[in-house]
């Protein structure tokens, strides 16, 4: 999980770029099931600097709040078994749904429109979709910023060859208005419900809830920046 930092890469705006398109990488790879890899960097502290290494180095300032920073530690000495548990007691499991699903068709009216627009988008930039388990859905939020990782990476690639980068920004900028940006909002109002009302320690790991909060979050705030960033890039 290191900022993407290459000889290939010219200049800083490169950089920024590829920092951009490494932000939605990582994403993806938080918000699957808790590998013992993710685990450990979780714990030692590379996880959260692997973070700020990325998002001190975007085309626009992204700041951290005290609270994303303090909650990003906070699962420094859970065992391993809690944070498996809590991770599929929050994002997988649950009396008819998980209490925060990522999927974007648990929180929008017509799942399957949203599922053909979402296929119809990912076949037109030439990649393929087979419907899997659940965290292979096309409205999953792994899948959905994947697909923005891939959108900014051939931006990048169009940059470095000195083509016109507007149909992967106007990709781009579309895609975050009609998919993720709006559910996003639905899903981090759940979050501040939970806060409100968190269960005791002895039912759930509170640690682990508190670190995919503001893991969470961050997500929240990086996609609107980069909706911003979109947004003023004359496209």
């Amino acid at each position: 999980m290191e900022a993407i930092i290459s000889e290939q890469l010219q200049n800083h705006f490169e950089i920024a770029t590829a920092n951009r398109s490494r932000m939605y990488a990582v994403i993806a790879e938080i918000f699957r099931y808790p590998a013992a890899d993710f685990r450990k960097q979780a714990r030692n502290g590379d996880l959260e600097q692997a973070l700020r290494r990325l998002t001190d180095n975007l085309p626009y300032p992204f700041e951290w709040s005290e609270t994303e920073k303090k909650n990003l530690r906070a699962v420094a000495r859970v065992p391993d078994e809690d944070l498996e548990v809590e991770f599929i007691r929050l994002f997988e499991a649950g009396p008819g749904q998980p209490p925060l699903p990522l999927l974007e068709g648990l929180f929008r009216e017509d799942r399957q429109a949203i599922f053909k627009e979402l296929i119809l988008f990912y076949n037109h930039f030439g990649l393929s979709y087979a419907e899997g388990s659940m965290e292979d859905r096309p409205d999953h939020l792994c899948y959905q910023v994947e697909f923005l990782h891939f959108l900014v990476f051939k931006e990048l690639k169009a940059l470095q060859a000195g083509r016109d980068q507007g149909p992967y920004l106007r990709a781009q900028k579309d895609f975050l208005e009609r998919h993720p940006l709006p559910w996003l909002d639905l899903l981090l109002a759940k979050v501040s419900q939970m806060e409100q009302k968190l269960p005791p320690p002895e039912e759930a790991c509170l640690e682990v809830f508190h670190f995919y909060a503001a893991l969470l979050s961050l997500t929240h705030r990086f996609l609107h920046a980069e909706g911003r960033y979109l947004g003023g890039c004359g496209i």
